[in-house]
């Protein structure tokens, strides 16, 4: 089946009364996904959600490693007025965790599709993501950066909320939550995410812990340097709020289970290979979900306002 494309001009409320394009390609995508044995989840379209200027012009692109085509993600308020456009790219596969090179090829295509037609400016990628779409941001910059051919596109920085970043340490993590088997959420994600790690990385880390480090954007296992190096010149932040003891009370879980732990051995590695412009954003009680509910793995402990602001400067 072709690619569908939609236009439609959608108005908001931010800096004033704004109009901007939103421009689709949706490549539909069937069946289900295998995760683990008895857990399946339907593909969705892939393709992406552009957000543009209403010129049609922007000085930078925002990237966000899913879908998000209703645009629940308001992002772009703060970035339209600022002349930087705003897409939501997807391989279909919702829980994507680009293991093969393949699927990091095909959001390439889109945003070389994407930059070429608008014009934008390919040193202007800002690349984000919550939870393992920011897994996805910092793997498709590394993926990038390992082959320097002119085609590639790497991001001028890359914010990452929250984000699962060794997957030596999350293994482990996740392991232990299933024996423990103090919280039925907690032992689903686990039964799952070990289960397609195991499958997708020949096995585990007790006999496959060098496929667990190359997999890993960092890995506080690897003595040596990693994949982090190939992130040595690019702005990151790590957004994480530490909340141990909303964890320990609705988890079970203690440092070594949150995603905290990577985020500032990420940072702390960057910046003493002399990243002056990796950064640590340690937040405190700002994470809920959309219902109201506490929970400090949530998109809303990022300041978007802020991080727009960030953004720019690093485009001036």
């Amino acid at each position: 089946m072709r690619p569908l494309f939609s236009l439609f001009i959608f108005l908001f409320c931010a800096h004033g009364l704004t109009a901007q394009l939103i421009k689709q390609k949706v490549e539909p995508k069937q069946g289900l996904l295998q995760l683990a044995p008895n857990i399946s989840v339907p593909y969705e379209d892939a393709g992406y959600t552009l957000v543009l200027p209403k010129s049609e012009t922007a000085k930078g692109l925002i990237v966000f490693f899913n879908s998000d085509r209703d645009t629940i993600n308001k992002i772009f308020h703060h970035a339209i007025p600022l002349g930087i456009a705003v897409a939501y790219v997807t391989t279909g596969n919702r829980f994507e965790f680009f293991f093969e090179e393949e699927r990091m090829q095909q959001i390439e295509s889109y945003l070389q599709e994407i930059i070429s037609q608008y014009k934008i400016p390919k040193g202007n990628l800002l690349f984000c993501g919550m939870s393992l779409a920011g897994t996805r941001a910092l793997k498709q910059a590394i993926f990038a950066k390992q082959d320097q051919r002119n085609s590639r596109l790497v991001p001028r920085a890359i914010a990452a909320c929250d984000s699962p970043i060794d997957f030596v340490r999350f293994w482990q993590s996740l392991e232990r939550a299933k024996r423990l088997n103090i919280s039925p959420i907690a032992v689903n994600e686990a039964t799952w995410v070990t289960a397609y790690l195991e499958k997708n990385l020949n096995g585990t880390p007790k006999n496959q812990e060098s496929s667990y480090i190359n997999y890993s954007p960092y890995s506080f296992s690897n003595l040596e340097t990693g994949n982090e190096r190939w992130l040595k010149d690019i702005a990151v932040r790590a957004y994480t709020e530490p909340d141990v003891q909303w964890w320990m009370d609705n988890r079970g879980k203690s440092y070594y289970g949150m995603n905290a732990l990577d985020a500032a051995a990420l940072v702390n590695t960057l910046q003493l290979s002399g990243n002056k412009e990796a950064q640590l954003m340690l937040t405190e009680d700002r994470g809920y979900r959309p219902d109201g509910s506490r929970h400090p793995h949530s998109w809303s402990i990022v300041d978007e306002k802020e991080l727009v602001e960030w953004f720019n400067q690093l485009l001036e």
